[in-house]
């Protein structure tokens, strides 16, 4: 009775065999097969990429395209004694050296050096494989460096590596270099299925979907995790099988908590949490699939994407995308935090619930700031506007600024009692605090013009906006008709302004009060101007002041 024949991966099964049925490479393969057809291959070979992709696969084509008994040819033919040895990796004259084991100089040199100069046993050339060739020590290299350069005629070296940064330049320099890309989802998807389709198994597009984004661009993760599903769900393939496997959330938990966060819900974040971690989850793998959820929601908004799911994009579709690459840099923080922390789950916690914070709007702050530097450029008085709230108490100030806008927007029977007429008040019931307070959420930098101008109604007329300073009036009148039309609204009436510069009386001069010493004529301390004590919190140092040259 025969012994039945041992049971063989699917990642060996459809192990390319032959340069065209390398996928998502072609820049490498179409290079190689012209050098091939040429007969003028050279004599090293660097190839660098993540794993996974094909690296020590091609180099063994290019050892059968070299070495077939009908070639050199780009197309081997599979079936002559070298093709099928070089595939079972038996062929005495193509050599494969794993450098992780071998990075003593002694191995070096009695694997490549001493037997580089022997001519092949059987085939055409002689083909050195070194896999993982960083690993190798900087003596190893030194040793091999002149072999490398100068090789007889017929040995070709393929050096495969991850991280070429590892590689001296002196070796690199030597070789001719060539990139493997990651494989789009797409590619990885559509092998799948037609691996699928050849070993006749039932499998759920969404289920492929999956195995192809977890892959992570390699076709070879990508086809194991497939056989591993394939084993679990008895020759069937589905997604909830899939979401079992690889211990990922479900949608529908996923965009729970994306919603709960996106609505600075706690109570909604809390319940999603616990639910999720009570399942088994691990506490990383949530960060990461909704870190993933994030970022395509991220490229979404910016317009970047476009093919997102339907929930998704309804998800995504009120938030800017500021909101998203806020979020996106607090979960990677927390991916960096679960690798030093004892309590995983506590560290989720902590940091989803400080995601809850909005994100920073940069333009806001960055038109307070150029408004800020205008004022002291010219030496103008600092008049602080509100201060801006926290992140975190900032959704709470927005019920008193809708509210203040409310009460003011109702008619009023005479314009003049609406606020006082000795000068401007931070009344939040008037109608000029609650255009303040309206500005303020939607042009802050404008609002901060507006601080310390004076509104007096005007009976018949229009009515009067008086500025202490020539530049807030510039800025004023850029956008003279939304402060119109702001005020409209607040007074129930049709309001046109008549803007100004407010000329200051001078005070009376007392001729029988005592003479008065040159500081204290010249006005407060600057130490006492916000401005000036703004300034100092940030560099400390000493005013001292400057007499002008006559």
């Amino acid at each position: 009775m025969k012994n039945p024949a041992p049971h063989l991966g699917l990642a060996r099964k459809y192990r390319p065999q032959s340069f065209d049925e390398v996928i998502g490479q072609e820049a490498v393969t179409v290079t190689l097969k012209n050098a091939v057809a040429a007969a003028s291959p050279a004599h090293a070979y660097l190839f660098f990429g993540p794993r996974g992709i094909g690296k020590t696969t091609t180099a063994r084509i290019l050892a059968k395209a070299l070495n077939c008994e009908k070639g050199p040819t780009p197309e081997p033919c599979g079936k002559c004694g070298p093709c099928v040895e070089i595939a079972q990796s038996s062929d005495l004259d193509v050599l494969e050296l794993d450098a992780a084991t071998h990075t003593q100089v002694e191995k070096i040199r009695e694997m490549i050096i001493e037997t580089v100069q022997l001519a092949p046993a059987r085939d055409r050339h002689k083909v050195f494989i070194i896999d993982e060739v960083h690993m190798l020590s900087a003596s190893s290299f030194n040793a091999l460096l002149k072999t490398l350069e100068e090789p007889p005629a017929h040995v070709v070296f393929v050096l495969a590596t991850t991280e070429p940064a590892k590689i001296p330049p002196t070796i690199i320099s030597r070789c001719q270099r060539f990139r493997f890309r990651p494989l789009s989802v797409e590619a990885l998807r559509d092998r799948l299925a037609d691996i699928a389709k050849r070993e006749k198994i039932k499998a759920e597009p969404a289920a492929l979907d999956m195995l192809a984004r977890a892959a992570s661009g390699s076709l070879r993760d990508a086809v194991c995790l497939f056989d591993q599903a394939q084993a679990f769900g008895l020759a069937s393939v589905s997604a909830a099988q899939v979401t079992d496997l690889l211990g990922t959330l479900p949608e529908d938990a996923l965009q729970s908590l994306a919603g709960a966060i996106l609505a600075r819900d706690g109570g909604a974040l809390g319940q999603g949490l616990e639910r999720v971690l009570a399942e088994g989850f691990d506490p990383s793998q949530v960060v990461r699939d909704l870190r993933e959820r994030l970022q395509a929601a991220y490229l979404f908004r910016l317009g970047v994407r476009a093919d997102m799911d339907e929930a998704w994009k309804k998800l995504a579709a009120p938030h800017g995308p500021q909101t998203f690459s806020f979020l996106v840099g607090r979960l990677n923080r927390i991916l960096e935090q679960l690798r030093s922390e004892d309590s995983p789950r506590l560290a989720v916690e902590q940091g989803l619930y400080a995601a809850l914070e909005p994100a920073f709007d940069l333009a806001q702050w960055t038109e307070r700031l150029e408004a800020l530097e205008k004022r002291l450029g010219q030496g103008g008085g600092y008049s602080a506007p509100a201060a801006a709230p926290a992140a975190s108490a900032r959704p709470a100030a927005r019920p008193v600024a809708a509210a203040a806008v409310a009460a003011a927007a109702a008619p009023h029977p005479n314009p003049g009692e609406m606020l006082p007429q000795g000068g401007r008040e931070n009344d939040e019931g008037g109608v000029w605090g609650a255009v303040l307070a309206q500005l303020r959420e939607e042009k802050p930098g404008l609002a901060s013009y507006l601080e310390s101008a004076r509104l007096v109604p005007g009976s018949s007329g229009p009515w009067k906006l008086a500025f202490a300073r020539s530049f807030e009036l510039e800025q004023a009148k850029r956008n003279q008709g939304l402060i119109e039309a702001k005020l409209s609204t607040a007074a129930g009436q049709t309001v046109r302004l008549s803007m100004e510069i407010e000329v200051q009386k001078a005070p009376a001069v007392d001729e029988d009060a005592p003479a008065e010493d040159e500081s204290s004529a010249a006005g407060p301390a600057p130490e006492q101007d916000p401005a000036v004590r703004k300034v100092l919190e940030v560099f400390p140092g000493k005013v001292r002041p400057l007499k002008k040259k006559p």
